[in-house]
């Protein structure tokens, strides 16, 4: 009898450990903006240094020195964006905040799709738990002129201290999870959960060119899972909220990117972007997502002192 217990156990274990959706980590499953995206080091496909300084450019410093620090790399995983003008020019204070939330409907289905799927998923029906969880972040950017009606977006201190502003200063800059909750017992009374989310921030390179501003985000967010199943431990990593939030962004799980165009002003020097999408197919959308996304050009007024005005290009 204890024999097949443990046989029990285990098959349990199995099933539950690939139907979680993608929750046992994959150290070869990619992010957003890698695997011949923006961000993944390689200059390739449709990129260039317009649509993608990340992998496409190096920093030229006021001097005229390539630069490119070990700090800023470690942080930030890009390379520091070309600016063609001078440490004099008088750049501009922005700011982006987002809102995400997640949604997720609780019940059977198949292994999913990339890069909900993971290759730990052998059998043909997933158990897929509920689970919400809900983040804000946001960060301060320099909008800086680079050549005729262009601007550099970002936040990236290599290129900030160059302008003598430490992003570190402005108080609201960083990101959280604010709600985060998951509940195995509705399909698996059996099992037990917690799920954690900790801090995170996100980059921002883009540029404003052409009557468009183009937006590049990078971010590691990731979600902690431990619990048990039958007296069978587990510890996942998993990165659902930040495929939400790619595909309420770009339709794409693993692409950061965002156009803003000039429809979403909502008034002078303020963009706001909102979206809602079903995703994650397995086989039918499991996951509600929702963002909101909003871009504000600010004036200087004091030190610590912002109040917000119009966009460069706007004037």
């Amino acid at each position: 009898m204890k024999r097949i217990f443990l046989m029990l156990a285990s098959l349990i274990i199995l099933s539950l450990a690939c139907s979680f959706g993608g929750a046992i980590s994959d150290s070869s499953e990619p992010a957003p903006n890698s695997e011949k995206r923006c961000g993944d080091d390689v200059c390739d496909g449709p990129e260039n240094a317009q649509n993608c300084p990340d992998d496409c450019t190096v920093n030229i410093d006021p001097a005229g020195n390539a630069d490119s620090t070990a700090e800023d790399q470690e942080a930030n995983q890009t390379e520091i964006p070309e600016i063609s003008t001078d440490a004099q020019a008088e750049p501009v204070i922005g700011f982006v905040y987002a809102e995400i939330s997640l949604d997720r409907t609780p019940g059977s289905g198949d292994c999913g799709i990339d890069p909900w799927f993971t290759p730990d998923c052998t059998m043909g029906i997933r158990i897929w738990w509920d689970m919400h969880m809900k983040a804000i972040a946001s960060t301060p950017v320099l909008i800086i002129p680079d050549g005729q009606d262009r601007w550099v977006i970002t936040n990236h201190t290599a290129v900030t201290d160059q302008y003598g502003i430490n992003l570190n200063d402005f108080a609201d800059r960083g990101g959280k999870y604010t709600e985060i909750s998951i509940d195995p017992t509705v399909t698996n009374p059996e099992c037990a959960a917690t799920i954690e989310g900790p801090e995170f921030d996100f980059q921002v390179m883009g540029t404003r060119e052409n009557g468009l501003t183009e937006l590049i985000l990078s971010a590691n967010a990731t979600e902690l899972t431990q619990g048990s199943c039958m007296q069978a431990g587990f510890d996942w990593e998993t990165n659902f909220l930040l495929y939400g939030w790619a595909v309420a962004l770009s339709g794409d799980p693993l692409d950061l990117s965002f156009e803003m165009y000039d429809t979403f002003r909502t008034a002078p020097g303020n963009y706001t972007f909102q979206n809602e999408i079903d995703t994650n197919p397995s086989p039918d959308n499991r996951d509600h997502v929702s963002t909101r996304l909003e871009f504000i050009c600010l004036s200087q007024e004091a030190p610590n002192i912002q109040s917000p005005v119009a966009c460069p290009w706007e004037q």
